[in-house]
């Protein structure tokens, strides 16, 4: 049967900075009376109201009272002591208290010491606490089982008070000696872990030092040969360099230059090398001590310096060379030399004259010429304007030089379309002509022709548009009188060819009506006549048949007289119209003539039927006339508000250059039929041989 659970309190001692540890348990003789205790603990010692940090011992037995005398002695020697009074008590007081060293009574009810001590080595939390068994058996056999579950020592009962001390504190020892032996060796895995890290980093540091040693020699030889190589190719760009180039040292000494450099001074290397500006000379300018204080002043900044250079050929003409004075430096970054490169600019400098010659003769004649001139950049900007342009325009110069059409504008023309033309200029380097018109101050229409072209740089670059106007006012006055003249005429022709579909109509109905009826009349009395007195006289009938044939002669062609002036199945529309007329064509002349129709009828007023049908009408006697066809088609459709026409034979085609020809007057009054009604009319050849004409007027 297990103990009952124990009760701890904890109580100063009457001995100042001292506390007393209790242990209650119930006994025999007092039974369960809690205010009964048995004092197991002396006093132990405390700093700040805290238990000191001494060895702590647990006694595990079930009869703690036969350890009193051991337990005071433990107790007057600093040591913390718990008990327990069985096995299992001792398991969970050791768990929870983690003692330093365990007394372990082998002889208990329940679990037995050597099966405690094996639960104690079971646990990782208590496995390394040192366990002496207490015990009377003195056997030998017990104490190799002790050993055997893991105790490390072995007392036997009654116990010896110095014994137990001096075991105590040897185990301990042991203990103490072997945490520190633990400590001792981690700190020395711990150092030798450092060391080999500490070996390591080394190692890597010599390692990449040693890398970095040979990066370093193997980039020295790369710089060396990369030096030496450069210097091969100055030398060998020096010494085959158009260019003249000159090393100078810090005392204005030559202490080297190239081949061009004797070739263009004309003098021998040995009188030029080593020798100083002030020692040997041949430029015209600067002069020798200009040019000494050019190179000191190159030295002294470390920047470049540029200067123009002139001689004087054998020729006695000049010379222009562009010099650039280049400061050398050291490894300290001071400058030890300066090397001077000249490049020969007389080709340019005589461009550049020639070209301010040319500016000259273009200032001289756009200054002087009474058109308009401006120059326009990228932007649209104007760069240049010629005094023409106030003139036109009275505009100010100074108003309009460098603003953008869109900032000062006179012209009809929208500013932005102006624009738009001008850099379509410059896109595509087509030129163009804009003709601009805009109002004088008395209200009269002005007009210029202005001929845009892109202008371009020296490498085919368009950076800008150059604008000449040409006042081309009176030849717009002249060729609008010339419109209205031509509307007019066009006008009187359309009112003349009115005034004789007029006179047509009406001679046509007057010979239907009159002398048709007329000879009517005649063809009946004759008749009438025969009827009366052609039995009787035989002669008589023979005259008045004769006389009738001539009569019915004389109708038909009337008939056809009235038809060739008016057709009266125009009355019925164009498309009746157009079917009599390929009748008629086919029956007079023997050509095939094809009539195509559309599939939706064609309505046309009177007059627009009366043109169609007369240019129908005078295009099928040209081709009868001239094409040698001997076929001809003619479509008629309605396309998109318009009423088309298309007559196509399969001639000998026609020369175009004969349509303009003053006695052209058969396709001139086609034309002229179209323009009335506001239609077109063109002809051309086929592409597989004849002639196509094609009317289209508006419904």
């Amino acid at each position: 049967m297990s103990a009952p659970a124990w009760e701890f309190s904890l109580q100063r001692s009457s001995v100042a900075g001292r506390w007393s540890v209790y242990h209650c348990v119930p006994t025999p003789e007092r039974g369960n009376d809690a205010n009964f205790f048995n004092r197991f603990f002396m006093d132990l010692p405390v700093s700040n109201e805290t238990l000191p940090d001494m060895p702590t011992l647990l006694i595990v037995d079930d009869t703690p009272v036969n350890l009193g005398v051991v337990v005071e002695s433990l107790e007057s020697r600093g040591y913390r002591l718990v008990v327990a009074q069985d096995g299992m008590e001792g398991l969970q007081r050791a768990a929870f208290v983690k003692p330093d060293l365990i007394l372990l009574d082998v002889m208990m009810p329940g679990m037995d010491g050597f099966e405690v001590c094996r639960h104690l080595k079971a646990n990782a939390d208590t496995a390394d606490i040192p366990v002496i068994f207490m015990t009377a058996l003195a056997e030998t056999e017990h104490k190799i089982t002790g050993f055997k579950v893991g105790g490390v020592d072995y007392i036997t009962k009654p116990m010896q008070i110095d014994e137990v001390i001096a075991r105590v504190g040897t185990h301990l020892n042991l203990k103490t000696m072997q945490r520190q032996l633990q400590v001792q060796n981690a700190q020395l895995q711990q150092h030798q872990a450092e060391l080999e890290q500490r070996v390591m980093q080394r190692t890597a540091e010599l390692s990449i030092s040693n890398r970095l040693l040979h990066e370093e020699i193997d980039e020295r030889k790369r710089a060396e040969e990369a030096l030496a190589l450069r210097e091969r190719e100055f030398r060998t760009l020096a010494e085959n360099s158009p260019d003249v180039i000159v090393r100078y040292d810090r005392g204005y000494r030559r202490v080297y230059f190239n081949r061009a450099y004797v070739e263009a001074a004309g003098i021998e290397a040995v009188d030029a090398l080593g020798k100083t500006p002030q020692d040997c000379w041949w430029l015209a300018s600067p002069s020798a001590e200009e040019y000494i204080a050019r190179l000191q002043q190159a030295m002294d900044s470390g920047e470049t310096d540029e200067l123009l250079t002139e001689m004087i050929d054998p020729e006695g003409k000049p010379v222009y060379r562009i010099m650039f004075l280049v400061p050398e430096f050291d490894k300290d970054n001071r400058a030890v030399s300066v090397l001077s490169i000249s490049h020969d600019v007389t080709g340019i400098k005589r461009m550049e004259a020639m070209l301010r010659k040319s500016e000259l003769e273009f200032r001289t004649l756009a200054e002087n010429s009474p058109g308009m001139i401006l120059r326009y950049d990228r932007d649209c900007r104007r760069i240049y304007i010629n005094p023409a342009y106030e003139r036109q325009t009275g505009i100010p110069l100074e108003t309009a030089w460098n603003k953008t059409p869109s900032e000062i504008w006179k012209p009809l023309m929208s500013s932005d379309e102006y624009m738009a033309r001008l850099n379509r200029v410059m896109a595509s380097g087509e030129p163009d002509c804009i003709l601009l018109e805009w109002h004088d101050p008395d209200g009269n229409l002005v007009s210029h022709d202005m001929h845009a072209v892109a202008e371009y740089d020296e490498e085919r670059q368009v950076i800008g548009a150059l604008v000449i106007g040409h006042n081309i006012t009176e030849l717009k006055a002249t060729e609008r009188r010339l419109e209205e003249s031509r509307a007019q005429l066009r006008t009187l022709t359309a009112k003349r060819e009115e005034a004789r579909e007029e006179e047509r109509k009406r001679i046509a109905r007057e010979i239907h009506d009159e002398l048709g009826q007329l000879l009517n009349v005649l063809r009946l009395n004759v008749t009438t006549l025969d009827f009366r007195f052609g039995d009787a006289n035989a002669d008589l009938r023979d005259k008045t048949h004769k006389m009738v044939g001539t009569i019915d002669q004389a109708i038909l062609m009337v008939r056809n007289l009235a038809t060739r002036l008016r057709p009266a199945v125009l009355s019925a529309g164009i498309v009746y119209a157009l079917e009599w007329l390929v009748q008629e064509y086919v029956e007079s002349t023997g050509i095939v003539c094809k009539l195509h129709l559309p599939a939706d009828e064609i309505f046309l007023d009177e007059d627009r039927a009366m043109v169609v049908f007369r240019i129908v009408q005078e295009s099928l006697t040209n081709v009868l006339r001239h094409s040698c066809a001997h076929r001809v088609d003619i479509t008629l459709r309605g396309v998109e508000g318009t009423c088309e026409v298309e007559v196509r034979d399969n001639g000998k085609g026609f020369d175009p250059g004969n349509i303009d020809r003053p006695n052209a007057f058969g396709i001139v009054g086609m034309r002229e039929r179209a323009l009335m009604l506001k239609g077109t009319l063109d002809i051309a050849n086929a592409k597989i041989g004849g002639t196509v004409l094609k009317l289209r007027i508006p419904n």
